[in-house]
């Protein structure tokens, strides 16, 4: 198949939406869990863990302290799966990510769609599923891509209905908004009011909103967001030490205003804006430098959608706190603005060189974000590690009767030897394993002179030398290592390792 048949059949005149939905769900769920949890996910699989361990879905906990940092619904979908399929995987946790991910390419389809036609919005949707963090979010277990997808899904509602909106289009628009905050913040109704009144502002509809129906229509809305805050004040919330609402003013408005934490340069997101956009950054930035030339030609809805980019990127680079991956919910916005520049092309070419590149990174993506991922953790990990130490642990005794002690180990642990919520996690003075010695070891870690009986130590192989004399005559655990690995000659100094007593 040459390019020019490769354009017509996924945006021009052969396009059907159906070819860009299957390879969504081909890229967003091949081998889901495949993948070891990634760092922050642990947070997510510790709490939804500790929520179904004290049967107490209102009020979350990282461990055994409270954790009230996100709203709710984001631990809800999880648990709901959980629940519905009986088991509590990688799988669970990542799947209302890849769903959010599968609501994005939609929506951004539907409003490329709404704001000019079909060909912009099958662009859009096979440029925003070939954007590596875009696919790389919408497989990983956070509130992140929640966020992208409600915020998304409520703009493509809004200019669906605003020709001829009631009091229920309304009503489901603002309840949109309100579940959206309930996954990571009010950033989840700031994105979608922003870009709203854009287009207001713009078409001077602002009269047209000025009715009973509109203001009654957040009365719903505003009774399903204070729920959760509400009922977790209420039922068993007499010993919990945060409070919901009061986080939601801390995490949104206060650290916007006077930071505490993740203070980025204020040039973060003039860097991070075209990484998230990779490899599509590449169209993006001729997109943006062209805006002068063709702006006389543009139409007022992609006016809009630049407008909208424009007023986000403010938006969040005038914030105190800055990190890499807050530039997310801007990047469909500006997967719009670099389509309506590819189609606005006079010669063909510019779309012939998008649908090559499109196809390289597509197939590059499933091998690097499906493929090898699952093939790695399937060899070597702390899965595999989980696996061996709780067979060589029940030889002795059912694994469910051992008590365990985590030496400075990985928080995932937790979720692989299905730990509860109260094992011990002790950590280690000082930044740097390589320094510490046996007595600095002994000093942290006084349970290592009076070892509990019918306990299991776990820790990392960068202390195997250090805790060795502590535990003669106890069988040690590590992580197996499949021989197709025996070419590594450094090990990693972070992995797992166990002493089981005899």
């Amino acid at each position: 198949m040459n390019l020019s048949s490769l354009v017509q059949m996924l945006w021009g005149r052969d396009a059907k939406f159906r070819f860009l939905l299957m390879a969504a769900v081909l890229l967003l769920f091949t081998l889901l869990g495949g993948r070891e949890l990634w760092t922050q996910e642990h947070r997510w699989a510790d709490i939804v863990a500790g929520m179904f361990y004290r049967q107490d879905f209102l009020h979350p906990y990282l461990g055994e302290n409270t954790y009230y940092d996100k709203p709710l619904l984001s631990y809800w979908l999880i648990a709901l799966l959980v629940k519905v399929g009986g088991a509590f995987t990688t799988w669970a946790l990542r799947l209302p990510s890849a769903l959010a991910g599968l609501l994005a390419i939609v929506s951004i389809y539907r409003l490329g769609s709404i704001i000019s036609d079909k060909r912009l919005g099958l662009l859009a949707g096979w440029l925003l599923l070939t954007t590596f963090y875009f696919v790389f979010w919408a497989r990983t277990s956070s509130a992140d891509m929640l966020n992208l997808a409600g915020s998304l899904f409520a703009i493509t509602w809004y200019y669906e209905k605003r020709e001829h909106a009631g009091f229920f289009d309304y009503a489901v628009f603002f309840m949109i908004v309100a579940l959206t905050s309930l996954c990571k913040g009010l950033i989840g109704a700031i994105v979608p009011l922003i870009a709203v009144l854009t287009d207001v502002v713009l078409r001077k509809s602002w009269k047209h909103y000025l009715s009973w129906r509109f203001f009654l229509s957040v009365v719903p809305a505003l009774i399903v967001y204070l729920f959760p805050f509400w009922a977790s004040s209420i039922w068993g919330g007499e010993s919990y030490q945060q409070n919901g609402l009061y986080l939601v003013y801390k995490e949104n408005i206060l650290r916007y205003f006077q930071p505490f934490d993740h203070q980025g340069p204020i040039y973060t997101y003039f860097l991070y804006l075209p990484i998230y956009l990779l490899p599509w950054a590449v169209l993006f930035i001729p997109a943006v430098w062209g805006l002068r030339s063709r702006w006389s030609s543009m139409t007022l809805a992609s006016k809009g959608m630049v407008w909208t980019l424009f007023i986000l990127f403010a938006f969040f680079t005038l914030s105190g706190s800055r990190r890499s991956y807050y530039v997310l919910p801007m990047v469909p916005f500006a997967i719009l603005v670099t389509a309506d520049w590819v189609l606005a092309a006079q010669e063909f070419k510019r779309q012939l060189w998008s649908a090559a590149l499109m196809m390289v990174s597509f197939v590059l993506l499933f091998i690097a974000l499906d493929i090898l991922p699952s093939w790695y953790y399937s060899q070597v990990g702390v899965e595999r590690f989980a696996t061996a130490l709780k067979h060589e642990a029940s030889k002795t005794q059912p694994w469910q009767t051992w008590n365990v002690v985590m030496l400075d180990a990985q928080s995932k642990l937790n979720f692989y030897l299905q730990l509860p919520p109260h094992t011990p996690h002790l950590g280690v003075h000082g930044s740097k394993r390589q320094e510490q010695t046996a007595a600095s070891l002994l000093k942290t870690w006084p349970v290592l002179q009076h070892k509990p009986d019918h306990t299991i130590f776990i820790s990392r192989k960068a202390y195997a030398s250090l805790l060795q004399p502590f535990f003669l005559g106890y069988r040690k655990v590590e992580v197996p290592m499949h021989s197709s690995w025996s070419f590594l000659k450094k090990p990693d100094q972070n992995a797992p390792i166990a002493f089981i007593p005899n």
